[in-house]
């Protein structure tokens, strides 16, 4: 193995640091629909 992640998501899924609330989607998202908070994308693994 060559040690780069293979991993490509289909979508990304982001979930909202304040409200909790999550929306899938092919686009980059910098904040929350819903409540204007912060976003990250949980669709890649943490270690």
């Amino acid at each position: 193995m060559n040690g780069i992640d293979p991993y490509q998501p289909g979508e990304s899924v982001y979930e909202c640091v304040e409200c909790n609330g999550r929306v899938r989607t092919d686009d980059h998202m910098a904040s929350c629909d819903g409540c204007g908070g912060d976003v990250r994308n949980i669709a890649v693994p943490r270690e």
